[in-house]
């Protein structure tokens, strides 16, 4: 893409060449609409339309400076229950990295990682991105396997971590262990009486979608300094505080305008107590803040799922 001539005279940087892995997903869908409402090109993959067929990258992809690697199908549910489909992604994503090797611009890589799942449990939240890690679950152990793979290949592109805490919001998979959020809502339409699954006092750092999606718009223009850096860039992202399932409910209820009845059972083995991280980070190297509240979030996720029943669904917020 050739420099832009501006009024003043000089010329304007060209825009990085953009491309999503996963594009048609909750993260990666909520990027690209971000992505046209700022007026960026992107090229965007799914299953249908891969990045890579066999061992060929799409000529697409090799010309991309910054690619969002956003592709999966699993939930800490799944891989507890499949441990297998945890390692075929691992797999997949070490094989996408290889045929980047020889891409001579050296791409910026971000990858969706977990901050939820990935910092020992042993230690006190909130959690910055020098805590410790001692994944307690599959999923964890398969995220934090993604990142190392991430850093091997660093030799032949930047890579970008973006620890993400407990993302919501319109467009999510409503199944269970997808994200309480939805899967309350999907369970309210249905007229069913929600689970509440561990104590009430286990806190959770919920994000919506939306503010992901804007961490990751703040990755465009910074590819000069990424690509500096002697190490990954890891970032957490998330609203940078706690809230309890007792504070979801009441939030929910205020959202819904009723009380809403639950079903109290035991926690899985593999679901932590407390999930909080430090976001100072990300404000510094992205220039990000998350800006959707709790309750704000909650509202426009409610108003998705009534029109998805109505058969009329709006668009995401956005950034």
């Amino acid at each position: 893409m050739s420099a832009t001539l501006v009024s003043n005279g000089c010329h304007r940087p060209p825009e990085p060449v953009v491309a999503v892995v996963g594009a048609n997903g909750f993260l990666g869908g909520s990027l690209m609409r971000a992505l046209s409402r700022a007026g960026v090109e992107a090229r965007g993959y799914t299953s249908a339309d891969p990045a890579v067929c066999g061992t060929r990258p799409d000529p697409a992809l090799c010309r991309a400076d910054v690619i969002f690697y956003l592709a999966s199908r699993i939930s800490p549910a799944i891989a507890e229950r499949e441990p297998e489909r945890a390692t075929e992604e691992i797999t997949a994503f070490r094989a996408f990295l290889e045929t980047l090797r020889e891409n001579q611009r050296r791409p910026v890589v971000t990858i969706a990682a977990s901050g939820g799942t990935v910092y020992d449990p042993g230690c006190e939240p909130p959690f910055d991105e020098r805590s410790p890690v001692r994944p307690s679950s599959v999923y964890g152990r398969a995220k934090l396997d993604q990142e190392d793979a991430l850093a091997r290949a660093s030799g032949w592109i930047a890579p970008v971590v973006l620890r993400l805490s407990n993302v919501y919001g319109p467009g999510q998979r409503t199944t269970a262990g997808y994200g309480v959020v939805g899967h309350w809502m999907k369970a309210l339409l249905a007229g069913e009486r929600l689970r509440m699954l561990g104590h009430g006092g286990s806190s959770r750092d919920y994000v919506h979608v939306d503010d992901v999606a804007n961490a990751m718009f703040g990755v465009l223009g910074r590819e000069s300094a990424l690509r500096a850096a002697d190490r990954p860039t890891v970032l957490n992202i998330g609203a940078g505080f706690p809230t309890s399932l007792d504070d979801l409910l009441q939030h929910l209820e205020v959202t819904v305008g009723r009380p809403i009845p639950v079903e109290r059972e035991p926690a899985r083995s593999f679901d932590r107590k407390s999930v909080w991280l430090d976001i100072r980070r990300a404000a510094d190297v992205l220039g990000w803040r998350p800006e959707v509240g709790i309750a704000e979030g909650l509202a426009d996720t409610w108003a998705y799922h009534l029109s998805q029943e109505s058969g009329h669904a709006p668009g995401s917020n956005g950034p």
